[in-house]
């Protein structure tokens, strides 16, 4: 493990070379950032390391903020991958954050924002607790949510969790970790097809609990065919055009897609027609 700290600031850099779960990549540092030295006893950031200590994914690191005084009191931490591969602009990123306590208390008193180098370059947009519950749906009651955040296409190789306390009761949050799903791994990336042929692609880093699926486009677009459960895909007849392939684990985190060219063939002698205007 390699640490380093700086004392004349509030900041904190800590790596850990992690492995991942089956195909998720986990960020592997963590900086955090508290509210300035004049009022550093009032916001604080305890066991940071406790967000990267793979493989406890139960573990966490605490954010925690007192009633504010002079302002606004934060504390953040930002988990990034720097040992790990990065997440491409198109990876979706998933990160998990709780309390004692519904979550929905802190509604309007966090939000989440990718970040690209350090803590404080920060990648828009940002999400605060009350569009995180619009957008993703997954709080309800509960302590724990997990976070899923859609690509934007801009770069990015962390995510910053941020608490914050105006003049109003302490406030207290856990970060547990944040990754991304591994792309998948395809034995050819364009496929030949004679016309009224299917054809084949591998996935070659299949896992069972993966399910996958192609689309249209790179980010957003419709899905095509059906769900692919295993390590084979197969293009049906004639289905020219360019197709992204995305992997899900247990169906719900996805990730980032990889592009599959289909190019058909007509058939070897086959006539080929072409229709021309004979009108005058």
């Amino acid at each position: 493990m390699k640490t380093m700290r700086i004392f004349c600031g509030v900041m904190l850099f800590w790596i850990a070379v992690q492995t991942g779960y089956g195909q998720r990549v986990y960020a592997d540092a963590t900086q955090i950032s508290v509210t300035p030295p004049v009022l550093v006893t009032l916001a604080s950031v305890e066991n940071q390391g406790r967000a990267i200590d793979l493989p406890d994914t139960l573990n966490f690191s605490t954010l925690n903020v007192s009633v504010g005084a002079l302002g606004i009191i934060y504390a953040r931490q930002n988990l990034q991958f720097i040992n790990n591969p990065k997440p491409s602009r198109f990876s979706p990123i998933i990160t998990k954050i709780g309390r004692q306590g519904s979550l929905i208390d802190l509604l309007g008193r966090f939000k989440v924002q990718r970040t690209n180098g350090n803590i404080n370059n920060l990648v828009e947009p940002d999400y605060s607790g009350s569009q995180l519950l619009n957008l993703l749906n997954l709080f309800g009651g509960g302590e724990v949510g997990t976070l899923v955040f859609l690509p934007n296409g801009d770069d990015f190789d962390g995510i910053r969790f941020e608490v914050t306390s105006f003049l109003s009761a302490a406030v207290s949050a856990h970060y547990y970790y944040a990754f991304y799903i591994a792309s998948p791994t395809l034995s050819n990336h364009t496929i030949h097809l004679c016309e009224g042929a299917s054809g084949t692609a591998t996935i070659s880093n299949f896992q069972p609990g993966y399910t996958y699926r192609l689309y249209t486009a790179q980010a957003g677009g419709t899905q095509v065919w059906n769900d692919i459960t295993t390590n084979t895909i197969t293009i049906p007849p004639d289905s020219e055009g360019s197709y992204w392939l995305e992997a899900r684990e247990g169906n719900v985190y996805p990730s980032a897609r990889v592009k599959i060219t289909v190019t058909v063939h007509p058939l070897p002698g086959k006539p080929q027609v072409t229709l021309t205007d004979e009108l005058n």
